[in-house]
């Protein structure tokens, strides 16, 4: 008899630990499918968010800093987008045009003019050419403080494009502009090649090393303030050459290039990555620590 009870106590005790394995074993097998579903949302998540059909999670998690990183994502019709150039502050974006067609798309235009009913007036203050002004569908000034904060995250190029009055088109580029801040009053550097069209040659000449000039901040090398003569915004190196932001709209705008003289019906001013056979580097602001994080 009391081998029969050591026996069934021996028998209770193991399946005691049959039933104690199990529930290990099931322990584990929990934990495991639980680590690989957290491993597949993870890998779709990231999937998404380089999706640009999903523009929910592209909006919360990455933020564009021009319109190349638009073109990158797989958008190539050229509209108005909102970009983000301040890598450091999570909410500053400004809305511009994008050309995602000339020379292979990807170009953030700086500056806008075009024939209009209602023209926009260019004559404005230092803090207005700070901020920006217009309307991107239409004329617009994207703003210096955005232009210093592009050109010093990036190596970029410029290009000009104008629509002739008499018919055509023609553009000047550059390999790379610079932007310097507000103390140093938004200093233009221009380096590199550049290339352009028979009239469009000598556009940019003097345009490196230029301080921006308004009608309440003469910095032009002028005796008298280029803003206030002309109308606008720029930067100057006299009152005659090179001024495309000049108030004298009225059908066509008038353009100097070095004694040559254009009249435009459209015409912008655009900036794009150097280095345009290369990946371009998208923002991802929960890795720059800028307060952004991705919910979990």
């Amino acid at each position: 008899m009391r081998r029969l009870e050591q026996a069934g106590e021996e028998k209770d005790e193991n399946f005691k630990g049959e039933v104690k394995a199990d529930e290990d074993v099931k322990e584990e097998e929990d934990v495991k499918a639980e680590m690989e579903a957290e491993d597949k949302e993870e890998v779709e998540s990231e999937r998404n968010i380089d999706d640009p059909s999903n523009r929910n999670s592209y909006c919360l998690f990455v933020r564009p800093a021009d319109c190349a990183d638009y073109l990158m994502q797989g958008y190539t019709r050229s509209g108005v987008y909102m970009i983000f150039p301040f890598t450091c502050s999570c909410n500053k974006g400004v809305k511009v045009w994008c050309d995602m067609e000339t020379d292979g798309g990807g170009w953030t235009v700086f500056l806008k003019r075009q024939r209009a009913t209602y023209q926009l007036s260019f004559n404005r203050t230092w803090a207005e050419y700070k901020d920006g002004f217009g309307n991107p569908y239409n004329e617009y000034y994207m703003g210096n403080e955005y232009l210093h904060a592009m050109t010093h995250s990036r190596s970029y190029a410029l290009r000009l494009d104008v629509e002739m009055a008499t018919g055509g088109f023609n553009y000047a580029t550059y390999e790379m502009l610079t932007v310097a801040n507000e103390d140093d009053r938004y200093r233009v550097y221009l380096s590199g090649s550049s290339k352009s069209s028979s009239s469009t040659t000598y556009c940019f000449n003097y345009l490196s090393g230029r301080y921006f000039t308004t009608i309440d901040r003469d910095h032009d090398s002028y005796s008298g303030n280029c803003a206030a003569n002309q109308g606008g915004g720029w930067w100057y190196y006299n009152c005659r050459y090179f001024n495309p932001t000049n108030a004298g709209f009225n059908q066509t705008l008038e353009v100097t290039c070095n004694y040559r003289k254009m009249k435009v019906t459209k015409l912008q001013l655009k900036i794009r990555p150097k280095i345009c056979d290369a990946s371009y580097k998208t923002i991802h602001l929960s890795e720059l620590g800028c307060g952004c994080r991705r919910p979990h």
